[in-house]
């Protein structure tokens, strides 16, 4: 069963502009615009997505080398400890080694003094020793040379009074001076006198 149509409705009628030329050009430019924006949206999802598996790879690998650098890290730090130590020992040990140097460069210069000081007290006693020697030398010439000519004056008196009391004996013809060389020969010009042998020794 149709129903009457009611007398109230009316067709409507519509009214549309036809577009020009630069409408449709802005509506497509507007449509490229948006489709070059979904495309920078997607490259960069893209590139945000790698940089995110680079970033990924790279730090696994920062944390395998860390973990195998790390041991090499420690030789690394115990042998610059153990070259830190050896270098203050050497340090020491030369500290040390100058400080003895220069004791004993202190020693010998002080043993040099003392040397040649007792050496100049060695050379002024040997000096010394030297003059009273040479002193006891001529001491002992001088006193020689006094003795003999002291021997010789006795040995001259007694020969000179031997002979006078020989002549006033025998007489003038000699006998008794010839008698008085025999047995006094001794006591002549001539001989030298026991006793002042002695005494010259």
């Amino acid at each position: 069963m149709s129903l009457p149509p009611h007398p109230a409705l009316q067709d409507t009628t519509v009214v549309e502009v036809a577009r020009d030329g630069l409408a449709i050009v802005s509506a497509w430019t507007m449509i490229g615009m948006a489709l070059a924006f979904a495309a920078i949206l997607v490259v960069l999802v893209m590139v945000l997505a790698e940089l995110r598996r680079l970033s990924r790879a790279w730090t696994g690998l920062l944390a395998a080398t860390g973990d195998r650098s790390r041991p090499m890290l420690e030789h690394a730090g115990n042998a610059a400890r153990n070259l830190d130590h050896v270098t203050t020992v050497v340090r020491t040990e030369v500290d040390r080694l100058n400080e003895t140097i220069g004791s004993v460069a202190d020693d010998v210069g002080e043993a040099s003094v003392e040397v040649r000081r007792r050496l100049g007290d060695l050379s002024a006693l040997l000096d010394l020793a030297q003059s009273e020697a040479e002193d006891a030398v001529l001491d002992v010439a001088a006193k020689v040379r006094m003795l003999r000519k002291g021997a010789g004056l006795l040995g001259k008196m007694r020969g000179g009074g031997g002979a006078d009391g020989a002549g006033g004996d025998f007489g003038s013809d000699g006998a008794g001076a010839e008698g008085n060389g025999e047995d006094g020969g001794d006591t002549g010009p001539g001989a030298v006198d026991p006793a002042a042998d002695r005494d010259q020794e």
